[in-house]
């Protein structure tokens, strides 16, 4: 009786150990809601809307994507966080998971212990841009003058990742850009234009077209080397600051507690579609660019050191927004 007992014991936990496995093998067997905190139209969304489509057709399941815009994405945050981590609800976000926390008290949601990353997948660097009166073609001659006038001149920044840009800036370069907060790009991008305000560091997709067109004048562009779309646009690390780095990332998370099997099929999955040249294409046109190289592990990372960064720089943003 005992030695029958013993059996039956194993034999249970010998199915609880490889149920997460076999659940991962079968995954998923019904539709998965992708959730987004922005609405439709938006780089975020465009990016949720591809990677819906391409897991939809590798594993064989409707991928949903299902908007609840509002508060900087976070209503879709504590949405997701909140859902059960069965891998049926999944969040496509951005710098937002890193920089919300410090700058939305409300936000009851830690982006490392109830989230868990899946992948990067698309990146947008990030583009000083002035108006065209702007006393300064150059970005030597733009960083002489603001260096020249501290206080005088502001930037324009619609959202949370602009205003930090703005102090990052200001601490390397030792000096003092104003950030005048704006509910979206595009009130933002009109002062702009009619000189109403000075700069502005804005995610390449947002400006690239008043690029083009000659509306803004573009100094510097952060990202390793120049961007295809903007080639005779130097990069702040070929004007001497390697260090300024404020990229503009979207990518996958699941509720904490998510198998980790399914973690790792959804981020195979990933990696095949950034690699493809659909997803190149899709991605240039709004001004990112595919993440090749991601994995769980680099993307926690990730998170972890922009978490460190962006508290420091939130504190003294809120103190300058306050004044």
């Amino acid at each position: 009786m005992l030695k029958k007992t013993l059996c039956g014991a194993a034999l249970l936990l010998t199915a609880l150990a490889l149920s997460p496995l076999s659940h991962a093998a079968d995954y998923p067997v019904k539709p998965v809601k992708i959730l987004v905190g922005f609405a439709p139209g938006g780089p975020t969304d465009l990016i949720a809307r591809l990677i819906a489509k391409s897991l939809s057709e590798d594993l064989g399941q409707p991928f949903i994507v299902e908007n609840k815009a509002g508060a900087g994405g976070d209503i879709a945050t504590q949405d997701a966080a909140a859902a059960s981590p069965d891998g049926y609800t999944g969040l496509v976000a951005g710098i937002n998971l890193t920089i919300n926390p410090w700058m939305n008290e409300s936000l009851h949601v830690d982006s490392r212990k109830d989230l868990l990353p899946v992948r990067i997948v698309a990146v947008a660097p990030t583009v000083l841009v002035v108006r065209n009166s702007f006393p300064a073609k150059t970005f030597a001659e733009f960083l002489q003058e603001v260096r020249k006038n501290p206080g005088k001149y502001n930037s324009a920044a619609p959202g949370a990742s602009p205003l930090l840009a703005t102090e990052l800036f200001s601490r390397q370069t030792g000096t003092n850009i104003i950030p005048i907060p704006y509910k979206g790009a595009a009130p933002a991008m009109t002062d702009l234009m009619a000189g109403h305000v000075d700069l502005s560091f804005a995610t390449l997709g947002s400006v690239l077209p008043l690029i083009k067109s000659g509306k803004v004048k573009a100094l510097a562009v952060a990202s390793p080397s120049r961007d295809p779309q903007l080639p005779n646009v130097p990069t702040f690390a070929e004007q001497g600051m390697k260090d300024f780095k404020f990229d503009a990332w979207d990518g996958l998370v699941m509720p904490a507690g998510t198998p980790q099997p399914i973690i790792n099929k959804l981020a195979k999955s990933l990696a095949k579609m950034a690699k493809s040249p659909e997803f190149k294409k899709a991605t240039l046109q709004i001004g990112m660019a595919p993440v090749l190289e991601s994995s769980p592990q680099a993307f926690a990372k990730t998170i972890d050191t922009e978490l460190k960064l962006y508290k420091v720089l939130a504190v003294s943003v809120r103190k300058k927004i306050a004044r």
